[in-house]
């Protein structure tokens, strides 16, 4: 997807960032611009800032977990405030006749009112009297809106006890990450990973075009079909011939032919991967486990303790053989279920690796506490969490 705005002005400085999964994709942000982010912080659940040195856009441009990129041009102390600089940026890029729009996150309704008159008198003030406002449902036009109405949206977010304001200048594209999920043969929305947090698990993993991929749980093949996408080459099993059936089928549909070009699935075990494998080992392994089923409400907390202990072994035994499976640059990357509970609490499974020689993947300037919860997920009651393990040598 090409850059709204010239990718300049992402170049250095304070970036916002509005993520898809939350501290995932901090996690995610941080593992692909490693080296480039100096500082991260949290004003809202919605927003991170980063402070960059020097940001690629092709690194940019390779980010899933998130919906927007803006620099940060302006911090105002109240609402009301001189937004001089913001409107001297925008004017260099709108037209007399032209569609803008203020996304907020986190800031109340008065405040967004009061942003929105200061953010129209400053551009009408300098000659833009046409300028077109739209109103988002919620305060937030989305990134396929911004596409959709070309529009110049500005995001706004409290920070350091006032407010800070950016042009979006990147959204990915979305609307190919939809097709992904809907339109391969066997779509399975109820239980597989959605693309664009499949393409989030696999910037995770720090892999590049070349590089073998293994998915030992594959299930229909989510995570392999976005990894064809990167022309990594891909390996799955599944334990069930149905599953590796369906995989194959949307693998086919992923490199538009029939035959098994880029890819290699097959029926098997997750425990016995050294076996499977010949002793080969491969660059990263990405997989969820094993999904929990679907809750009506929220459980007790031994219920859901008890739902957690029977995967735990699997999980474990599979985590071992994975261990013994990846190279000593690589990553394994582990989803696993987070269940909330009607006491108020969250069960889900710990996974030790010190035990199998890996250590957790800690990039940047954050020190993340794993499992990483993935918020804003539309799944009811059973969630998600993430592990990036990597070998201690």
């Amino acid at each position: 997807m090409p850059f709204l705005l010239p990718d300049s002005l992402l170049e250095s400085g304070d970036v916002a960032m509005v993520l898809a999964f939350g501290k995932l994709s901090v996690l995610e942000v941080c593992s692909v611009l490693e080296g480039s982010v100096g500082r991260a912080e949290a004003p809202t659940e919605r927003v991170s800032v980063f402070n960059a040195t020097r940001l690629d856009p092709g690194q940019i441009r390779d980010l899933s977990g998130v919906h927007k990129c803006a620099p940060v041009t302006q911090v105002l102390d109240s609402p009301s405030g001189d937004q001089g600089s913001l409107a001297e940026l925008m004017t260099t890029y709108l037209e007399e006749k032209s569609n803008i729009s203020l996304s907020a996150y986190g800031v109340g309704e008065d405040d967004y009112e009061e942003l929105v008159r200061s953010t129209l008198d400053e551009l009408r003030g300098r000659g833009l009297r046409k300028v077109r406002l739209l109103r988002p449902k919620g305060n937030e036009l989305l990134s396929e809106q911004i596409l959709t109405r070309g529009a110049l949206d500005v995001v706004a977010f409290p920070y350091h006890g006032g407010f800070a304001l950016g042009p979006t200048v990147w959204v990915p594209d979305s609307a190919s990450m939809r097709r992904s999920g809907t339109q391969r043969p066997i779509p399975r929305p109820e239980i597989a990973l959605s693309p664009r947090l499949a393409r989030t698990l696999l910037n995770l993993a720090g892999l590049r075009p070349g590089q073998t991929i293994l998915d030992p749980f594959c299930g229909s093949g989510t995570i392999l079909s976005e990894a064809l996408k990167r022309s990594l080459r891909c390996l799955g099993l599944d334990s069930k011939a149905s599953r590796v059936q369906e995989s194959r089928e949307n693998l086919r549909w992923t490199v538009g032919g029939v035959t098994d070009r880029g890819f290699d699935v097959r029926k098997g075990d997750a425990r016995e991967l050294p076996r499977m494998l010949r002793g080969t080992k491969v660059d990263a392994i990405v997989t969820e486990p094993l999904l929990l089923p679907s809750l009506n409400a929220r459980p007790k907390t031994s219920t859901a303790e008890a739902m957690i202990h029977g995967p735990a072994e699997v999980y474990n035994d599979a985590l071992s053989s994975m261990a013994d499976s990846i190279r000593p640059d690589g990553r394994i990357v582990v989803v696993v279920p987070v269940v909330e509970t009607m006491d108020g609490d969250e069960v889900t499974l710990t996974l030790d690796g010190r035990r199998l020689g890996l250590r957790l993947h800690q990039p940047g300037p954050i020190g993340f506490e794993y499992p990483v919860r993935l918020s804003f997920e539309s799944t009811r009651w059973v969630k998600r969490a993430v592990y990036v393990f990597e070998p201690r040598s």
